[in-house]
């Protein structure tokens, strides 16, 4: 078994430990084995061949709603100086937009009357944050600053809540803002109750709360961005996956992949 360990010392630590366990005869416990080695699905998120299961059941519906302003968004964004929120294109992108987030129950029991009006206002809102977030896939989500985050967190999640207002707590439907974002920025999962239910239990989900901060948002993006930034496997099936479905020169939709691979199951 291959020892985890920045440096010699910790490599030493844990080979001492391992004696300690080993004359005692208590390495057989999971709880040994994970501190001294690592939990093997930390370092694996998921298999390719799982995956292509998974995506290949994927409902096809879903998958042309993502393409649609995907495939879009890619070839808006190959001029370095263009992007879908800017002046020249955010009318395109409210059309779009606006024509799949009700379809996905974005917006479904929320107090606000007109959320698709509150929709348009937003997009104006976030452009010049947004033209800054799509630079970053999740692998760099703790690069991203937080002043970016947090302005996308309110503008978004305010569609939803009564008459367009914030709320002053920071708490919000987490889907209207996940799902918006899976679509123009593709790094994170939509975190529907579908797929909430799925993601293991040590990123520690809220499965049954639909309402987060940024807080809880930003803490379990990290842990999938640390995990999947550990998985050379994963990386390179996505990436290549990526390069299959929307081109070479492309930004891969690290949050969309995952997304697919969580509705589908654990």
């Amino acid at each position: 078994m291959e020892l985890i360990g920045s440096n010699a010392g910790e490599h030493e630590l844990a080979k001492s430990v391992l004696g300690f366990a080993n004359s005692w005869g208590i390495l057989q416990f999971a709880g040994w084995q994970k501190f001294l080695f690592g939990d093997e699905h930390s370092r694996v998120m998921f298999s390719p061949d799982e995956f292509e299961k998974r995506i290949a059941s994927f409902p096809r519906r879903y998958m042309a709603n993502f393409d649609y302003v995907w495939k879009w968004k890619i070839k808006v964004e190959s001029n370095d100086s263009a992007h879908i929120l800017d002046e020249n294109h955010r009318r395109e992108a409210y059309n779009r937009l606006s024509s799949i987030l009700p379809k996905w129950q974005t917006y479904r029991n929320g107090d606000n009357p007109e959320p698709l009006k509150t929709l348009r206002e937003t997009l104006n809102n976030i452009s010049e944050e947004y033209n800054q977030l799509r630079k970053y896939t999740l692998l760099e989500f703790e690069s991203i600053p937080h002043e970016i985050l947090e302005k996308i967190w309110h503008e978004l999640g305010r569609v939803k809540e009564k008459d367009g207002n914030r709320n002053k707590h920071g708490y919000y439907s987490t889907i209207s803002i996940s799902k918006p974002l899976l679509l123009i920025w593709g790094q994170t999962p939509a975190f529907d109750s579908f797929v909430r239910k799925h993601i293991p239990t040590d990123y520690n989900i809220p499965k049954y709360s639909c309402k987060w901060n940024l807080d809880a948002w930003t803490r379990i993006m990290k842990q999938f961005s640390m995990r999947l930034s550990g998985n050379e496997v994963t990386i390179k099936h996505l990436n290549e996956e990526s390069k299959k479905l929307y081109g070479e020169k492309t930004v891969v939709p690290y949050g969309r992949f995952l997304d697919i691979y969580y509705w589908e199951g654990q």
